[in-house]
């Protein structure tokens, strides 16, 4: 989904890119022009933001006087991708979720961009581990970060300070995340940790934990992914979240709601700890009235394994696509997606543009660029920064050792869905068996799996 922009950086973004705007878009290519459709442009309820994007497309034109670009609405859908690449309906540029890539790849459903890749700007420069998700075994390239993020360990300092541990030193291990629970709860009364088990968003978590464990839910097998969910990792993060639930008493006795009723319960004080985005502190400060200086943020906690769940979009070619348009998109993805991420003078201009509008700015985000890149934009942005960047240092210093592992590959919602039940039974349930339950929800994904596979 498309963050919505304020119309203050809507305006600035136009007055930085173009002078004279206009619609952009050409139903038809002018005689000696490459015409490329792009897909993503927001819908007219998001009127500023659609602007905006018109803009972004008539300064790229103005730039690029031998290529048109026809912007769309559409957006990839699983359900119907098959069908409109079959039928010569797909965009020329369009963003997948971060999962899909590796399938697209294997069925020839995306356009190679390797030679297109090594001559934009910085492109020696790229952070292998985010643009990971979109390269084969091979080094080749299918598709280029739109943008991505990286989970942590989201903790209310004022309840840390109350239970008397260190606001500036928050758990670095599951083992560390047990006892910092048990001694708030202790000490406030209030619920140290807490996990969502609705919606999907339970499974996600437990699938997020179970990276630090060393674990992954589904495998390839004979050239199809399978669930495999009873394994020793897996079973860890189950029976810690039993243990802290049923014998330290510390997970509190709310436990059906979703990753957004957590949320607005831990903006109010109402949990110490639980596992977030760091982009989450917009809806904390913002929609649920949170107190800034109270937000911090950690890693994610390792079991074992300093690994993280990596999610985000990514921008790729269709297969179908001529070398001359194929040169085009990838020309028109590195200027309406990848330049804010290099060019420190005009993320610079964005930042104190959302910052007038008082926009959260500061937090961190996984760059897809290397330091030397990515550092000076930072800094730029940061100039303008409002909120408390230090709370966020714990969880800078710890992701950039960490591995980022993408979401499941293959009905990745299917997947949550049936590992949602399975943390539902181990919190409401004292007598629920993690080995059990595991096996239960893996029997429902494999139906899943093999219905998207076939």
């Amino acid at each position: 989904m498309r963050e919505r922009l304020p119309g203050l950086f809507a305006a600035v973004l136009a007055v930085a890119t173009v002078a004279g705007c206009s619609s952009g878009s050409s139903s038809e290519p002018t005689a000696g022009k490459t015409l490329i459709t792009v897909a993503d442009m927001p819908p007219t309820t998001q009127q500023n933001v659609r602007q905006q994007f018109l803009d972004q497309v008539a300064a790229f034109e103005k730039q690029n006087p031998d290529i048109d670009i026809e912007p769309r609405e559409s957006k990839w859908e699983a359900k119907t991708f098959a069908a409109r690449l079959a039928g010569g309906q797909l965009e020329t540029v369009f963003q997948v979720p971060l999962t899909e890539p590796v399938g697209m790849v294997k069925r020839r459903q995306v356009a190679d961009i390797t030679g297109e890749v090594e001559k934009l700007p910085h492109a020696s420069e790229f952070d292998k581990r985010a643009l990971a998700p979109a390269t084969d075994q091979a080094g080749r390239i299918y598709g280029l970060p739109t943008s991505e993020f990286a989970l942590g360990l989201v903790y209310n300092r004022e309840l840390f300070g109350k239970a008397g541990l260190d606001v500036g030193k928050p758990p670095a291990t599951w083992d560390e995340v047990r006892a910092a629970a048990k001694a708030i709860t202790k000490k406030t009364g209030v619920p140290g940790f807490a996990v969502p088990a609705t919606n999907n968003t339970g499974g996600w978590i437990f699938t997020a934990m179970t990276y630090t464990f060393g674990g992954r839910l589904q495998q390839e097998t004979g050239g199809k992914a399978v669930a495999t969910f009873d394994t020793e990792p897996a079973r860890g993060v189950l029976g810690l979240l039993k243990a802290m639930r049923w014998e330290d008493d510390s997970m509190g006795t709310q436990h059906l709601r979703n990753a957004a009723d957590l949320a607005k319960d831990f903006a109010a004080g109402k949990v110490a700890m639980m596992i977030a985005t760091p982009s989450s502190y917009t809806e904390f400060a913002t929609q649920f009235g949170g107190t800034p200086e109270v937000f911090g943020m950690a890693a994610l906690p390792s079991g074992g394994t300093p690994a993280t769940l990596l999610g985000g979009k990514v921008a790729v070619v269709s297969p179908k696509a001529t070398a001359t348009e194929r040169a085009a998109a990838v020309k028109w993805i590195d200027f309406f997606h990848l330049k804010p991420k290099y060019d420190p003078q005009f993320a610079g201009s964005v930042a104190a543009a959302k910052s007038a509008d008082k926009v959260p700015i500061g937090f961190p985000y996984v760059s897809l660029y290397g330091a030397t890149v990515a550092e000076p934009v930072i800094e730029a942005e940061r100039k303008h920064a409002n909120v408390p960047v230090a709370n966020f240092e714990p969880y800078e210093t710890g992701v950039a050792a960490q591995e980022f592992v993408t979401e499941p590959a293959v009905a990745g919602q299917d997947t949550y869905a049936a590992l949602d039940t399975a943390v539902q039974a181990i919190l409401t349930r004292q007598d629920a068996d993690p080995a059990g339950e595991l096996g239960k929800a893996e029997e429902k994904a494999a139906a899943a799996l093999d219905r998207a596979q076939r």
